[in-house]
């Protein structure tokens, strides 16, 4: 059948947006359909948090000067903050920055953009919005995902608003917040909170449950220090909460980690609900897509790419890597595969790179094969904050050769970059690269624990018990007795 177009993005979202951008430069014919408002939403809460965590250092180092030069202590006061112009400057900051996403350059760039919110989507690839039928060789859904609260129903009374959007609507910050959620997104909010004085109660029932099981512990460990609250929800509304006390809650809560699809498309896209991991929860709660390794949906024309995959987030990078591949595969031959396992994971002082294996992430003893090196360093000589911040370093590798890199500390989001490209090398070649590293001001602490870990993994070939070590010990007896 004759189609208008080649590749029809339904989007909403910066890898959308970037697979779009990707397919014109191909020469393909694209169109972009996305609700209104949702790309603007969702940059606003990127740049409102980035706002908040350079507040936060400039009020640090602050707090760093009164500590020493001032007899009186103050604290710090939420009072201070303008926070109707902060949000204001996030609104400003999600319109102008990345000029490159905005959408006279995607109309500049040949894609024809249509700004509705998708109406319905037929088998033979009819897509109708804004009072158009688009005709398409293929569709790549990349929406993303919305909040969705994670209490059980009869815990709030009345409708309470979700994610970012409680924050922007609000004239002053309040004294005290609730995050709900588990995610690297969700422990940024609440340290961005916290260090501006808002009392933080971060509530999940399993602090980054898939996260390594020694890195859990340096991060919970890290927010009681900083004055972070941790509960579940069992210890808020185990006991009975009256009305009053659930509406206070609600008003004074942020859920941030359970999402749920931007979008619901047609069932022939969906796979069979026993193909989910968890169908009760996928069937009662939310409806994600499931995807082969090309990214393909239950539809062979239809691909998918971003959190609309996942039941969490992920990180831009690993978004965009997806976008590029499901452009590729939907455009011309289904030839590339999605290998993630390399893909950094990362924000702001928490990251991975490579596989964690599950002994790690349960905190049992390494199985066969494998060998653990970890350094980590206690930061008490920073003054850019009160609390000191510890550095962590761990290393897991199998048979020599490096599985999985785990990084906590000031500068490890930039720090990853370079090191997951040895994922996969003996443990040599990513000794030689760590000595090689720059030097970078935010990171210059952990790179050296990077260094010393890496150092480590090579002395201990050398260890009684290994075979190099005993060899060398017998060179040298003979050498002595002749």
């Amino acid at each position: 059948m004759p189609a208008d177009y080649d590749l029809v993005v339904l989007g909403g979202t910066v890898e959308g947006r970037d697979a779009a951008l990707c397919a014109t430069g191909y020469g393909a014919r694209v169109a972009l359909i996305e609700p209104p408002d949702l790309f603007h939403n969702r940059q606003q809460a990127k740049y409102l948090l980035k706002g908040l965590e350079q507040i936060a250092a400039g009020q640090a180092q602050q707090h760093v000067q009164q500590w020493f030069y001032s007899e009186e202590r103050s604290s710090q006061s939420v009072e201070l903050l303008d926070w109707a112009a902060l949000v204001e400057w996030s609104a400003i900051a999600a319109k102008t920055q990345q000029p490159e996403y905005s959408l006279l350059s995607l109309s500049a760039s040949g894609v024809d953009v249509i700004y509705a919110m998708p109406e319905r989507l037929s088998q033979r690839l009819i897509v109708t919005a804004g009072g158009r039928n688009l005709k398409t060789r293929s569709v790549l859904a990349a929406f993303g995902t919305v909040p969705l609260p994670t209490v059980e129903p009869h815990a709030f009374s009345g409708s309470a608003i979700t994610g970012v959007e409680s924050l922007l609507n609000r004239k002053v910050l309040p004294e005290q917040v609730f995050v709900w959620g588990d995610g690297l997104v969700v422990i940024a909010w609440a340290e961005a909170l916290s260090t501006l004085g808002v009392q933080v109660t971060l509530v999940a029932d399993r602090l980054l449950r898939e996260e390594d099981a020694d890195m859990r512990g340096w991060v919970r460990s890290h927010l009681i220090a900083t004055g972070i609250r941790l509960a579940n929800l069992s210890e808020l509304v185990g006991n009975g909460l009256c009305a009053d006390k659930k509406q206070t809650l609600a008003n004074q809560s942020l859920f941030l980690s359970a999402t749920q699809p931007a979008l619901t498309l047609p069932e022939f896209v969906y796979h069979r609900a026993n193909q989910y991991p968890d169908a009760d929860e996928q069937q009662d709660m939310r409806k994600y897509l499931l995807s082969n390794q090309y990214l393909q949906t239950a539809h062979a024309r239809v691909f998918a790419c971003g959190s609309c995959l996942h039941s969490q987030a992920i990180s831009a990078r690993t978004a965009r890597y997806e976008a590029q591949v499901a452009t590729w595969n939907a455009l011309f031959i289904k030839n590339k595969k999605i290998d993630d396992s390399s893909t950094p994971q990362s924000y702001n002082r928490i990251a991975r790179a490579g596989k964690t294996p599950r002994f790690a992430i349960e905190g049992r003893s390494p199985t066969d094969g494998y060998t653990i090196w970890s350094a980590s360093s206690a930061n008490s000589a920073d003054l850019r904050r009160v609390s000191p911040s510890p550095s962590y370093c761990k290393l897991i590798c199998k048979h020599n050769r490096l599985q999985s890199i785990h990084l906590f500390g000031d500068g490890a989001s930039e720090l990853i970059e370079p090191l997951a490209l040895t994922l996969g090398k003996p443990i040599r070649y990513m000794s030689g690269k760590a000595k090689e590293l720059p030097m970078q001001a935010s990171a210059d602490c952990l790179t050296d624990l990077v260094r010393t870990a890496a150092s480590q993994a090579i002395q201990s070939q050398w260890q009684p018990g290994r075979w190099r070590r005993d060899w060398a010990e017998n060179w040298f007896n003979w050498r002595r007795s002749r």
